[in-house]
Protein backbone atom coordinates (compact mmCIF):
# COMPACT_ATOMS: atom_id res chain seq x y z
CA UNK A 1 0.00 0.00 0.00
CA UNK A 2 1.32 3.43 -0.89
CA UNK A 3 0.47 6.71 0.81
CA UNK A 4 0.43 9.64 -1.64
CA UNK A 5 1.66 12.48 0.53
CA UNK A 6 4.61 14.74 -0.23
CA UNK A 7 5.81 14.41 3.37
CA UNK A 8 5.78 10.61 3.75
CA UNK A 9 9.20 9.16 4.61
CA UNK A 10 10.94 6.47 2.63
CA UNK A 11 10.27 7.93 -0.82
CA UNK A 12 12.82 9.38 -3.20
CA UNK A 13 12.58 13.17 -3.08
CA UNK A 14 13.40 15.62 -5.87
CA UNK A 15 15.05 19.02 -5.71
CA UNK A 16 12.43 20.50 -8.04
CA UNK A 17 9.60 19.35 -5.78
CA UNK A 18 11.42 20.69 -2.69
CA UNK A 19 12.02 24.04 -4.40
CA UNK A 20 8.42 24.17 -5.59
CA UNK A 21 7.10 23.51 -2.07
CA UNK A 22 9.39 26.16 -0.57
CA UNK A 23 8.56 28.83 -3.14
CA UNK A 24 4.83 28.09 -3.05
CA UNK A 25 4.69 28.30 0.75
CA UNK A 26 6.61 31.57 0.63
CA UNK A 27 5.02 33.41 -2.29
CA UNK A 28 1.42 32.25 -1.93
CA UNK A 29 1.37 32.84 1.83
CA UNK A 30 2.84 36.33 1.60
CA UNK A 31 0.72 37.30 -1.41
CA UNK A 32 -2.59 36.04 -0.08
CA UNK A 33 -1.85 37.37 3.39
CA UNK A 34 -1.09 40.89 2.18
CA UNK A 35 -4.13 40.77 -0.12
CA UNK A 36 -6.39 39.70 2.77
CA UNK A 37 -5.25 42.64 4.88
CA UNK A 38 -5.55 45.11 2.02
CA UNK A 39 -8.87 43.98 0.54
CA UNK A 40 -11.05 42.99 3.48
CA UNK A 41 -12.48 45.07 6.31
CA UNK A 42 -13.18 42.05 8.51
CA UNK A 43 -10.80 42.00 11.48
CA UNK A 44 -10.64 38.18 11.58
CA UNK A 45 -9.68 37.96 7.91
CA UNK A 46 -7.12 40.74 8.31
CA UNK A 47 -5.50 39.07 11.34
CA UNK A 48 -5.44 35.73 9.55
CA UNK A 49 -3.89 37.41 6.51
CA UNK A 50 -1.25 39.14 8.61
CA UNK A 51 -0.26 35.90 10.33
CA UNK A 52 -0.27 34.07 7.00
CA UNK A 53 2.19 36.68 5.73
CA UNK A 54 4.40 36.14 8.77
CA UNK A 55 4.25 32.38 8.15
CA UNK A 56 5.37 32.94 4.55
CA UNK A 57 8.26 35.14 5.62
CA UNK A 58 9.46 33.06 8.56
CA UNK A 59 8.64 29.44 7.66
CA UNK A 60 7.83 29.35 3.95
CA UNK A 61 11.31 28.77 2.52
CA UNK A 62 12.10 26.12 5.14
CA UNK A 63 9.26 23.85 4.01
CA UNK A 64 11.44 22.56 1.15
CA UNK A 65 14.01 21.33 3.68
CA UNK A 66 11.22 19.88 5.83
CA UNK A 67 9.90 18.03 2.75
CA UNK A 68 13.37 16.45 2.42
CA UNK A 69 13.26 15.70 6.17
CA UNK A 70 16.23 17.97 6.83
CA UNK A 71 14.93 19.65 9.95
CA UNK A 72 18.22 21.22 11.14
CA UNK A 73 18.72 23.19 7.90
CA UNK A 74 15.06 24.17 7.85
CA UNK A 75 15.20 25.44 11.42
CA UNK A 76 18.45 27.38 10.82
CA UNK A 77 16.86 29.33 7.95
CA UNK A 78 13.66 29.81 9.91
CA UNK A 79 15.60 31.09 12.91
CA UNK A 80 17.48 33.64 10.83
CA UNK A 81 14.24 34.93 9.29
CA UNK A 82 12.49 34.99 12.68
CA UNK A 83 15.25 37.13 14.21
CA UNK A 84 15.21 39.36 11.12
CA UNK A 85 11.44 39.76 11.39
CA UNK A 86 11.68 40.71 15.07
CA UNK A 87 14.34 43.31 14.26
CA UNK A 88 12.07 44.78 11.60
CA UNK A 89 8.87 45.04 13.68
CA UNK A 90 9.21 48.81 13.94
CA UNK A 91 9.41 48.95 10.15
CA UNK A 92 6.14 47.12 9.50
CA UNK A 93 4.37 50.34 8.49
CA UNK A 94 7.19 51.28 6.11
CA UNK A 95 7.32 47.85 4.47
CA UNK A 96 3.68 46.70 4.43
CA UNK A 97 1.69 49.88 5.06
CA UNK A 98 -0.44 51.43 7.80
CA UNK A 99 -3.31 48.96 7.56
CA UNK A 100 -1.05 45.94 7.95
CA UNK A 101 0.75 47.55 10.88
CA UNK A 102 -2.53 48.37 12.63
CA UNK A 103 -3.80 44.82 12.11
CA UNK A 104 -0.78 43.36 13.90
CA UNK A 105 -0.70 46.11 16.50
CA UNK A 106 3.02 46.74 16.02
CA UNK A 107 5.20 49.60 14.82
CA UNK A 108 4.48 52.64 16.92
CA UNK A 109 7.47 54.61 15.69
CA UNK A 110 8.76 55.85 12.38
CA UNK A 111 12.00 54.36 11.08
CA UNK A 112 14.00 54.57 7.90
CA UNK A 113 14.48 51.47 5.78
CA UNK A 114 18.21 52.25 5.97
CA UNK A 115 18.25 52.19 9.79
CA UNK A 116 20.89 49.76 11.11
CA UNK A 117 18.34 47.48 12.80
CA UNK A 118 16.26 47.41 9.63
CA UNK A 119 19.27 46.60 7.43
CA UNK A 120 20.33 43.75 9.73
CA UNK A 121 16.77 42.41 9.77
CA UNK A 122 16.45 42.65 5.99
CA UNK A 123 19.82 40.91 5.62
CA UNK A 124 18.85 38.07 7.96
CA UNK A 125 15.56 37.48 6.15
CA UNK A 126 17.27 37.47 2.76
CA UNK A 127 20.18 35.32 3.99
CA UNK A 128 17.79 32.80 5.56
CA UNK A 129 15.81 32.55 2.32
CA UNK A 130 18.94 32.13 0.18
CA UNK A 131 20.37 29.57 2.64
CA UNK A 132 17.23 27.43 2.45
CA UNK A 133 17.06 27.62 -1.36
CA UNK A 134 20.73 26.70 -1.76
CA UNK A 135 20.65 23.94 0.87
CA UNK A 136 17.77 22.12 -0.85
CA UNK A 137 20.18 20.21 -3.08
CA UNK A 138 22.11 18.86 -0.09
CA UNK A 139 18.90 18.13 1.84
CA UNK A 140 17.42 16.07 -0.99
CA UNK A 141 20.73 14.33 -1.73
CA UNK A 142 21.13 13.32 1.94
CA UNK A 143 17.56 12.09 2.11
CA UNK A 144 17.84 10.00 -1.04
CA UNK A 145 21.18 8.47 -0.02
CA UNK A 146 19.86 7.52 3.40
CA UNK A 147 22.44 9.73 5.06
CA UNK A 148 20.19 10.66 7.95
CA UNK A 149 21.08 9.96 11.53
CA UNK A 150 17.48 10.37 12.62
CA UNK A 151 14.27 9.64 10.76
CA UNK A 152 10.57 9.42 11.45
CA UNK A 153 8.47 7.20 9.23
CA UNK A 154 4.77 6.57 8.80
CA UNK A 155 4.03 3.12 7.43
CA UNK A 156 0.77 1.27 7.03
CA UNK A 157 0.10 -1.81 9.14
CA UNK A 158 -2.82 -4.23 9.09
CA UNK A 159 -4.49 -4.73 12.47
CA UNK A 160 -7.72 -6.78 12.65
CA UNK A 161 -8.22 -6.42 8.88
CA UNK A 162 -7.97 -2.63 9.19
CA UNK A 163 -5.13 -0.54 7.80
CA UNK A 164 -3.66 1.72 10.46
CA UNK A 165 -0.72 4.15 10.29
CA UNK A 166 2.31 3.22 12.36
CA UNK A 167 4.76 5.92 13.42
CA UNK A 168 8.35 4.69 13.76
CA UNK A 169 11.49 6.57 14.69
CA UNK A 170 15.07 5.48 14.13
CA UNK A 171 18.36 6.85 15.37
CA UNK A 172 21.68 5.73 13.89
CA UNK A 173 25.01 6.21 15.64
Amino acid sequence: MSINSPFVSGQQKTVSKARSIALTNTVVSIGSGVAAVALFDNNTIQKTGAYLTLYGIVAGASTGNFYAEDYPRGVIGMGARAVGTILMLDGTREVFGQRFSNTLGVDNEEVSLTDTKMLIGEGLILAGFIYNMISLNASVKEHNSGGRNFSINITPAVVDDEVAPVLTASLRF
